[in-house]
């Protein structure tokens, strides 16, 4: 299939192009398949997007771009089927892309009327010119000749009527093998394309990988679990095309393609500076200890608002399994050692969500924003901070007298998985004490509360209450933060 992209606005306004590939990359940078100029366009990123051709379906992806992409006026979440005519946006002022699938239109074969004519002259007729000499006439033959003429001339006819047909069998036949060698081919092509840049994507993320092995905690192991997986898809995709199962061949080949995407936005993750998020956030993530009138303890993590000292985490923390309240709360800083007393402002009938505020005075580190209403994707990169495993890991291994613990969070990081309304999930991890960890997008801002995960997932899938649902139910203490 050949893509037709035609430039309706910005610095190529006008150009068309055309692509016969499976993979069309579009952005400012030189390496892309469709360049636009790197001064007069700025509201294309350098990557921006991708659009994927496979068989007759067209998809367009959106690559984490920082003015996003829109088709026909709606932003692309994700990926985007393209059809026929549709109009793409690259940023909301950015330039216009219309697209098309090419065809090459056969030549017309049809015999114009002359001007003023009656109709369709008939090919080899021959009009006689005004003034012009006639022929001769034939002379008359007898009637025997005559009907031995017409039956020549009637099966003369007949013969090249079955000429004719076994031609056209001929050539019909031969046409259709090269039509479906053609297709063959070029499904083949499009296949051993996407193999191709799989097979570059994956050296590029085993090099990411022993960079960052032991840094981020669960993104090496993601990466790790992706590239194996995609590694055995190529294989047995190589595998059934040397047999010629094409079938087989292609519903891996849909697999290999999803799993690319996956691969393709945990690779994205591992380009976030994490770094910089965990520095500016890391001061202001709490470790919570909570007690019950019954003696039972349980810990958990939280997050700072304000400088005054109130802490955001999860209902389920503060309240036991009856819904019986806390009846005592410390809580530790990250980085510090020495508990504070606290008490439990508010908790959330609807969400997982409760509010506690510091009783010591002073002035306390807060993280660096909450996102009012975030604008997630799948694929988007994510980061969680906060205390997993309890004094297993808060304390650096100690359970011993925690009164002298040093509180040392952990960083983990992942990518969005599903996005709705009152819930988002993450394809990260987390564990047993976890709740009540902040997420944070690639900016370092607050996107969502942790709150659980599935049980049969080893901690892989978790999920979160939105920002949007955080802020809605906040404290007028907290709003400063709001961004």
């Amino acid at each position: 299939m050949r893509v037709e992209l035609r430039v309706t606005s910005g610095s190529r306004a006008g150009q068309r192009e055309q692509f016969d590939k499976s993979v069309i990359s579009i952005g400012r940078n030189p390496i892309n398949d469709l360049r636009f100029h790197p001064e007069q366009d700025p509201d294309v990123s350098s990557k921006h997007a991708e659009i994927r051709v496979l068989e007759s379906k067209v998809t367009l992806i959106d690559l984490d771009s920082t003015n996003g992409t829109f088709v026909n006026g709606q932003r692309v979440q994700g990926n985007r089927a393209l059809f026929e005519g549709d109009l793409i946006a690259f940023g909301g002022d950015g330039p216009k892309v219309e697209f098309h699938i090419s065809a090459v239109e056969p030549a017309s074969t049809r015999i114009s009327t002359p001007e003023g004519g009656q109709g369709a002259v008939p090919v080899g007729a021959v009009a006689a010119a005004e003034g012009a000499p006639m022929r001769p006439s034939t002379p008359k033959r007898d009637t025997s000749m005559r009907i031995a003429d017409a039956v020549h001339l009637q099966t003369g006819k007949l013969r090249a009527m079955i000429i004719g047909l076994a031609v056209l069998v001929i050539v019909g036949g031969g046409l259709m093998y090269w039509f479906n060698h053609r297709e063959s081919a070029a499904a083949t092509a499009r296949i051993d394309t996407l193999l191709k840049s799989n097979d570059s994507l994956s050296a590029q993320m085993g090099k990411t990988m022993a960079s960052l092995k032991g840094k981020v905690a669960g993104l090496d192991a993601a990466l790790s679990s992706s590239k194996n997986d995609v590694d055995k898809l190529r294989a047995r995709i190589r595998s059934e095309m040397a047999s010629g199962n094409d079938e087989q061949v292609t519903k891996l080949t849909v697999q290999l393609d999803a799993s690319d995407s996956r691969q393709r936005a945990l690779y994205a993750a591992a380009q976030v500076n994490y770094e910089a998020i965990n520095a500016k956030n890391s001061p202001a993530i709490v470790f919570l200890v909570i007690g019950f009138a019954n003696g039972s303890l349980v810990s958990g993590s939280g997050f700072n608002i304000s400088p005054s000292g109130l802490i955001v985490t999860n209902r389920h923390v503060v309240q036991d399994a009856e819904g019986h309240p806390a009846s005592r709360v410390a809580i530790l800083f990250n980085g510090t050692v020495g508990f504070k007393h606290a008490h439990v402002v508010s908790v959330s009938k609807t969400d997982e969500l409760a509010f506690i505020k510091v009783d010591d005075a002073g002035s306390y580190p807060v993280v660096a924003g909450i996102v009012k209403n975030a604008s997630l994707h799948v694929g988007a990169p994510v980061a969680v901070i906060g205390f997993p495993l309890g004094t297993s890991t808060a304390g650096n291994g100690g359970d011993g007298n925690i009164s002298k613990m040093r509180a040392t969070s952990s960083l983990g990081v992942g990518t969005v998985s599903k996005v709705l309304d009152d819930m988002l999930q993450f394809d990260s991890w987390a564990a047993q004490g976890s709740s009540g960890s902040a997420v944070f997008d690639k900016r370092g801002f607050v996107i969502g509360v942790l709150f659980g995960g599935a049980a049969d997932s080893n901690g892989r899938i978790i999920y979160a209450v939105p920002s949007s649902r955080l802020v809605a139910q906040m404290p007028s203490e907290g709003a400063a933060i709001v961004k």
